[in-house]
């Protein structure tokens, strides 16, 4: 009997240790408020900030006013400096610029809400009519930005005039015991609330080795751990986003005319390439460009060469497309980094202008 209760009053104690540690390391950094906004801004860390219903929204906008205007959303981890290397040549190239931290994540609000498809959503629409944006936009997503890109297309097609999807979560992700274990129950959540921080930034420092900077990509990504609610965000966003299952919103795109340009590294471990075949049967007007030897971080390993390619797609983003779907692997040359070409996703283009329509066999 006395072991029995030794053991209750143990338990009752980690439970009040664990409680304890949980509630401290939740308040032990600053909360991103209006006093720290100010100071970001007086640092020159930040750029701007705008007010929606559901939290503040930092974002970056710049190039010519009468542009057209390109959004670029990042993914899961990585917030808006994932994008610092593409503002030059897009806004050089005529393009209005627009990238932003979603919720949870960077330099924005971390919203005491579900992290679901219906949240970020309603952000990016919200975004968009707080900076009274008047005409359609060339929306360009990351990994777990792709999803958003592509739901937020499937619901507001009037606002959408082409979609660029960059290893676009929605259709699937590697399996990770890890993150299966988070998503359960408290302890999940006591794992995050303590050990996040280190956790995350050692998933980001095994990444920013194939940057092109990576001090500038760590700091970035940095930034955001020393505000309160990061991981919990990223938790919720485990739990509730659709980073698998959003066929429906693929195939509303699919079904509209809006051009689509994906771009894949062939040996993405994150998202994988596999599901390309899946995007290519669900959006058959896409056009696909992949790269061998070449993950899931192509985004910030090879700026140049992604942001020439939305440049080129979005010059040519009226072109008509007859593309049938993904007829097999992509093949083609592979020569350093060229792409890899698709033989009936309409890449077999007229030298010079790689979107055209491709030539029908005789």
């Amino acid at each position: 009997m006395a072991f029995v209760k030794g053991a209750g009053i143990l338990a009752a104690a980690l439970a009040l240790i664990m409680l304890m540690s949980f509630w401290a390391a939740g308040r032990a950094r600053e909360a991103l408020d209006d006093t720290a906004r100010e100071k970001l801004l007086a640092d020159g860390a930040a750029y701007s900030f705008v007010d929606l219903p559901e939290g503040t929204v930092h974002y970056r906008l710049e190039g010519p006013e009468a542009g057209p205007l390109v959004v670029l959303v990042h993914g899961f981890s990585t917030p808006s400096p994932v994008w610092d290397d593409y503002f030059t040549p897009l806004t050089e190239a005529g393009y209005r610029v627009l990238a932003y931290d979603n919720f949870g994540r960077g330099l924005s609000s971390r919203p005491d809400a579900v992290y679901d498809a219906e949240l970020f959503d309603r952000q990016l629409a919200g975004l968009l009519e707080a900076l009274n944006v008047n005409r359609r936009i060339d929306l360009v997503g990351y990994s777990m930005g792709g999803a958003i890109a592509t739901v937020f297309t499937a619901r507001h097609p009037d606002l959408v005039r082409s979609l660029t999807l960059i290893a676009p979560a929605g259709l699937g992700v590697a399996a990770n015991e890890n993150v299966e274990m988070l998503k359960r129950p408290l302890i999940g959540d006591w794992i995050v609330r303590l050990f996040g921080t280190r956790l995350f930034y050692s998933a980001a420092a095994e990444e920013a080795r194939n940057a092109p900077n990576p001090g500038a990509f760590l700091a970035g990504f940095n930034r955001q751990l020393e505000y309160r609610g990061y991981g919990d965000a990223l938790l919720s966003t485990m739990r509730h986003y659709p980073l698998t299952g959003a066929d429906t919103s693929f195939a509303a795109v699919g079904a509209s005319e809006h051009p689509v340009l994906a771009i894949w590294g062939e040996t993405d471990e994150v998202v994988p390439y596999e599901n390309a075949t899946r995007l290519m049967e669900l959006v058959p007007q896409a056009h696909l460009r992949s790269y061998p030897a070449t993950g899931h971080n192509i985004t910030f390993a090879n700026p140049g060469l992604v942001s020439g390619l939305i440049a080129d797609f979005l010059k040519t983003q009226d072109a008509k497309v007859t593309s049938a779907g993904m007829g097999g692997k992509p093949r083609g040359p592979l020569v350093r980094m060229e792409s890899r070409v698709c033989g009936s996703c309409s890449h077999d283009a007229a030298e010079g202008d790689p979107f055209a329509e491709a030539p029908k066999a005789n």
